[in-house]
């Protein structure tokens, strides 16, 4: 599955790679894109509960959903 989740807070590229970094972590997800300027990542997931793994990365990094 895909998605793209719109996101509060990435200001440059370092907090992109920040989220790509954090997202690649977890087993069976995929960051496509991250752009700071569109708030905007997309991911590859294999189900739901790996989603909301996903979406908890980027809140620990200190970005909103």
């Amino acid at each position: 599955m895909e998605t793209t989740l719109k996101t509060k807070g990435m200001h440059c590229k370092s907090c992109e790679m920040l989220v790509a970094d954090s997202i690649s972590e977890i087993a069976g997800a995929k960051v496509l894109s991250a752009n700071h300027a569109s708030g905007e990542v997309k991911v590859q997931y294999e189900n739901a509960q790996v989603l909301e793994k996903i979406k908890q990365a980027i809140r620990k990094e200190g970005y909103k959903i």
